[in-house]
């Protein structure tokens, strides 16, 4: 049956209509609209899940770690890349579909540091559009008018074309699709339900059967199936219709009928009256339920003790959806519990969930803080006198022990509806004696943790989204914040953790401080020494919250959770852990696992751990004053030791020149972390660089001469691994290191710390870093010598020996090609005198990629090719993968600046095929935007441009300008190629741009 056909779009839910515009469609088969209305399936189904994720979240930041995990439930090795081949494939999709209006529909997905933003307002996507009528119908029945409330659901419904998301794989879609599934469900009770309200009885009774038939398990329906049957004259099939409902529910769950289905069955088996009349409004989260009615009963006011909601409440959406739907469903002795560390915002969400529930207990709401004001927790026995109180007994009723207080108070609520919020909960034992034992009751609970508490629902909560923290920052410190300085407002959400307390205290002081910017308060809380006393209020402070917790730790807990904050380590398992603390790893584990139990140390993943920001800060602080000089440096340099011992471990599980290369490094205690051979190694690397580069920079600083030559080695090895980790977040650490290791070691570890940080510096591309590069690989030659012989000690001879090949490189990024050439055939005649093949074969492919470069160069191309292939062979044989990707591109770029464009292109594919299965991400980029030059050349100008649409994502991960721009240039000559003249500006300016940044000129011909 439907209703109100006349009533058009904007009348009921006052959405726009949609005309002219791209629309995303999930509720079935995935399409893509164009503008002018073709309907298309946007390619495989892999492409169409990354485009049903991001269309879900439409306008917000989709990560690629969570496209990533809604693609696989065991990610390969090539996820990412897989998610970057699928987004291109949407993009060309989009292009195809509205080449003809001159429109860039590719730019709808945008690319971020962290993943992509699907560019569509929440009206085009079906599924989004669908949330909002059924909203706007929930609104609509609340403010009394139901019949406009089904002309939205009846909508919404009808743009349902079969299964959402219909044979998309991935279990991301399979959890949508069971959301969208559920949520079609509650729009088609709440129509139903809405037009019982509308006294729609009799002819209602065909559509519920029907939904019956596709959803036979929702008491709802039973409830509505009932009550339209007894409205209608039709008592007895009301209650065969509760006959066959238990029956359905028993045989096919094994559980009876909920408590809302058994009371409506009783009323209509007393023939109650008050049933025939339409309710005034509708519950659209309850089964129709007849109401109690207590004749001769005048009591006491049912209790109303909630606190109110803060008004500058914030997100929690999706929690705040769980909590309704646990407390409303109808379950027996609901309890949920929200857990989550200090600040986070436990009792704003209780409260809020709390009063959207209220409703649903008519008997009231009992509300209690289960700490006192010094913090310490209350007895329970003090809880329920105010229970009682407010529950109607007089005080000299009151039963003197806890236990006999505990009875009353349950029997008092055995046949009442009551809801219970007991807010900063500290163990089991001081909840159980206030939880009631009537079925109808349910119990909020809130606590830093509450592991062993059995509950219908656990929310572990924790920091808001980076939008809502904004938001809530505007809140509280005025709308204008955000609007005039949105990029400093962000950045101070992220310094507050995106802790709501925090978040809460920074907007006050910027309400109370009209005068000061944003950036002025980002600057002070900048400064880890300031930041905890910066984020006050009032008397309430960020610090005090942590400190209730940390109070309650064990001494060697607490050493412990001092301890494990100085090195700043982003993640730290049990065996750095164990390494830092000096401690077997089974107590170490034990000592974790209290310190997470205390909410004070964060874990992702089993055996993983790590700390808030803010934690972080107040643990180091409290490290300040409550451990000597000689137990931080000692902590520093065993920090240091464990992450060098790793490093090396790495190192020689990965690179053919192992044993050279870590022949003389530091002595080491640790024996590292487990991490596997070969590619699996690369990859432990690529995860562990932030805890790697945060332990540099405090060994740097640590005064410590162990740690520094610890650390120095550390800088000097993460380079082999230039292929897949980028080594910009290192640099400051590098420089770091080098007045360290001048004031405090010997003559080698300085000069090996001036060759490391020249390395990085080299990395960043930037005519700043460049000079300083060649300045301090200049330093290296200056200390040790530039004519250092093999018999000196492998770190001496190879300090040289890599020192001038990078200042050869340096030489050929600045177009110096003479300077380069030199210091390149100085390092092939050094590594001669070693007598080791292999290492000529490295350093013969340095000087053949500068005479390719070069073009004045003084060999025949093709010379050069076949040099190229004698080296091939010298690596083939030592399976030295990385250098031989690189002299197989050398040849590949002498056969493409002789005009072999098509032998270039063939060989060129040859290495990326190579340098994806070895994961060596930065070969690839490099690679992509060479190939993609040679395509061009050939006139296969469609895959030059998806080449080089491929090779930008891959520069944007490496982070060197120098990559991003040859990208650039790529692309932008590509679409130029294929007329596609305003995408090809744009990406040509941008090239000239970052080109004109690193003062070298834009190669036209190279």
């Amino acid at each position: 049956m439907i209703i109100n056909q006349s009533v058009g779009v904007g009348e009921t839910s006052q959405l726009p209509t949609l005309h002219e515009v791209t629309r995303i469609r999930l509720l079935g088969p995935v399409q893509f609209v164009s503008v002018h209305g073709v309907a298309t399936r946007p390619g495989a189904p892999g492409p169409q899940a990354v485009l049903a994720a991001l269309a879900l979240r439409a306008g917000n930041l989709v990560t690629m770690d969570e496209l990533i995990d809604g693609l696989y439930d065991d990610p390969p090795s090539s996820a990412r890349r897989v998610v970057v081949n699928y987004v291109h494939r949407l993009r060309t999709h989009f292009d195809r579909a509205d080449a003809d209006r001159g429109e860039n529909p590719s730019s709808l997905i945008t690319t971020t540091a962290d993943g992509y933003v699907l560019r569509l307002a929440e009206e085009c996507v079906d599924a989004l559009r669908f949330g909002l009528l059924a909203a706007r119908a929930r609104q609509r029945a609340r403010g009394g008018d139901p019949l406009t409330a089904v002309a939205c659901l009846e909508e919404a419904l009808g743009m349902w074309r079969g299964p959402a998301l219909a044979g998309l794989p991935g279990p991301g879609a399979e959890d949508q699709r069971r959301a969208l599934t559920e949520q079609r469900a509650s729009a088609v009770e709440h129509r139903l339900e809405l037009l019982l309200e509308c006294g729609r009885n009799a002819e209602l009774v065909p559509d519920i059967l029907r939904a019956l038939e596709a959803y036979p398990y929702r008491e709802r329906l039973h409830g509505a199936l009932m009550l339209a049957l007894y409205r209608s004259g039709r008592g007895a099939e009301a209650l065969l219709a509760y006959d066959n409902a238990r029956r359905v529910l028993a045989d096919e769950l094994g559980i009876d009928a909920g408590p809302a289905l058994r009371e409506l069955h009783a009323a209509i088996l007393a023939e109650d009256r008050t049933l025939l009349a339409a309710p005034r409004a509708v519950d659209a989260g309850a089964p129709p339920r007849a109401e109690r009615v207590r004749p001769g009963v005048q009591g006491p006011r049912e209790p109303a003790q909630l606190p109110p909601v803060p008004c500058d409440f914030t997100g929690r959406q999706e929690q705040i959806s769980a909590l309704v739907s646990a407390l409303t469903r109808g379950a027996e002795h609901a309890v949920a519990v929200i857990t989550g560390m200090g600040g986070v915002g436990k009792t704003a969400l209780a409260l809020r969930a709390a009063h959207a529930v209220a409703g649903t207990y008519p008997d009231g709401q009992l509300y209690a803080n289960l700490r006192g004001p010094d913090g310490a927790p209350c007895d329970p026995a003090g809880i329920l006198t105010g229970f009682l109180t407010a529950l109607g007994v007089p005080h000299e009723r009151f039963p003197g022990s806890l236990a006999d207080r505990t009875a009353l108070f349950r029997t008092l609520l055995s046949q009442r509806a009551v809801l219970v919020v007991l807010d900063n909960a500290t163990s089991v034992a001081q909840v159980e004696p206030l939880l009631p034992g009537a079925a109808r009751c349910a119990v909020l609970v809130t606590a830093r943790a509450l592991a062993a508490m059995p509950a219908t629902l656990t929310v572990p909560l924790v920091g808001l989204g980076p939008d809502d923290a904004m938001e809530l920052i505007g809140k509280v410190a005025g709308a204008r914040r955000p609007a005039e300085e949105p990029d400093a407002v962000a950045a101070l959400a992220a310094a507050c953790g995106y802790l709501p307390l925090a978040l809460r205290a920074a907007g006050a002081r910027l309400a109370a401080r009209p005068a000061w910017t944003v950036a002025t308060l980002l600057e002070r809380v900048s400064d880890q020494a300031r930041l905890l006393g910066e984020l006050r209020v009032g008397e309430l402070t960020v610090e005090a919250v942590f400190e209730l917790s940390a109070s309650q730790l064990t001494p060697r807990q607490a050493h412990a959770f001092m301890a494990l904050s100085i090195p700043h380590c982003a993640e730290f398992d049990v065996m750095g852990a164990a390494a830092v603390l000096e401690l077997p790893e089974q107590d170490t584990e034990t000592v974790l696992e209290a310190l997470v139990d205390a909410v004070l140390l964060e874990t992702r993943a089993p055996g993983r751990y790590h700390f808030h920001d803010l934690v972080g800060a107040y643990a180091r602080a409290k490290a300040q004053t409550e451990l000597t000089e000689r137990e931080r440096r000692t902590v520093v340099r065993n920090a240091a030791d464990y992450m060098c011992a790793s490093v090396v471990a790495a190192v020689r599980a990965s690179q053919p020149l192992a044993g050279p290369l870590t022949a003389e490094i530091h002595p080491r205690r640790s024996a590292g972390a487990d991490v596997g051979t070969g590619l699996h190694a690369m990859v432990w690397m690529r995860d562990a660089l932030p805890t790697v580069a945060a332990v540099v920079e405090q060994a740097a600083a640590s005064g410590d001469p162990d740690a520094v030559a610890l650390a120095v080695d550390i800088v000097t090895l993460v380079p082999c691994f230039e292929e897949i980790v980028p080594l910009g977040p290192l640099m400051k650490a590098a420089t770091a290191l080098v007045p360290a290791a001048l004031a405090l070691c010997g003559r080698d570890i300085a000069a090996t710390a001036y060759y490391a940080a020249g390395v990085i510096l080299k990395k960043h591309s930037s005519p700043e870093s460049l000079h300083r590069s060649r300045t301090h690989l200049a330093q290296v030659l200056e200390i040790i010598g530039d004519a250092h012989a093999p018999g000196g000690g492998p770190r001496p001879f190879l300090l040289v020996l890599f020192t001038l090949a990078m200042l050869s490189q340096v030489e050929l990024q600045f177009g110096n090609f003479a300077a380069a050439r030199a210091y390149a055939e100085r390092s092939v005649a050094l590594a001669a005198a070693s007598g080791d093949r292999e290492l000529v074969a490295r350093r013969r492919t340095i000087l053949l990629q500068i005479e390719v470069e070069d073009p004045d160069r003084r060999l025949d191309l093709d010379l050069i090719a076949a040099q190229c292939r004698e080296l091939t062979g010298v690596f083939t044989r030592s399976e030295d993968e990385k250098w031989l990707i690189r002299v197989l591109m050398t040849e590949a770029d002498s056969l493409l600046r002789g005009g072999s464009h098509a032998a270039a292109a063939r060989l060129y594919r040859r290495v990326l095929e190579r340098a994806r299965f070895s994961c060596h991400a930065r070969n690839e980029t490099e690679c992509l935007f060479r190939l993609a030059e040679a395509l061009l050349a050939t006139g296969d100008t469609e895959a030059a441009v998806d080449t080089a649409r491929d090779a930008l994502a891959g520069a944007r991960l490496t982070q060197e300008p120098l990559l991003i721009a040859r990208s650039h240039q790529a692309l932008g000559r590509a679409l130029r190629a294929v007329r596609e003249d305003a995408g090809a500006d744009a990406h040509l300016a941008q090239a000239e741009e970052l080109f004109r940044g690193l003062r070298e000129p834009c190669p036209a011909s190279r």
